[in-house]
């Protein structure tokens, strides 16, 4: 699809979508949305993933958008939505995650790997 289609289908200029092509802007939440249903796939498919953005920071921005609802239970489902293996998360990533839950890491994950999260975000 041409940056002038979907700058149509989203209802934005062409501009906007050339900046936020080259990393000069971003889109709205709203927009973002938009944009994956035009375009057929997930918010998280569009979300940067460098060594500056964490898969953790993808998932903070989709509980905000209001794009996924997670509870504790629900770490298999994070993983997957992140495209990563629940042992790919730090412990730090860990207890991340279950500040946005509101949640404690060990209602994520029991034992050794929940003390280290706490660890992590104590000495942070």
């Amino acid at each position: 699809m041409s940056q002038s289609a979907l700058a149509r289908a989203i209802g934005v200029s062409k501009q906007l979508v050339s900046a936020v092509t080259l990393g000069q802007a971003a889109f709205s939440p709203e927009t973002l949305d938009r944009v994956a249903e035009v375009l057929g796939c997930q918010i998280a498919d569009l979300l940067p993933v460098d060594e500056a953005r964490s898969k953790v920071k993808q998932l903070v921005t989709l509980v905000s958008l209001g794009s996924v609802s997670f509870g504790p239970e629900d770490l298999g489902k994070i993983a997957e939505v992140l495209g990563c293996e629940v042992a790919d998360l730090s412990p730090d990533d860990l207890a991340t995650v279950a500040e946005v839950l509101g949640c404690e890491v060990d209602d994520l994950v029991p034992g050794p790997v929940a003390e280290l999260a706490g660890l992590a975000r104590r000495s942070a």
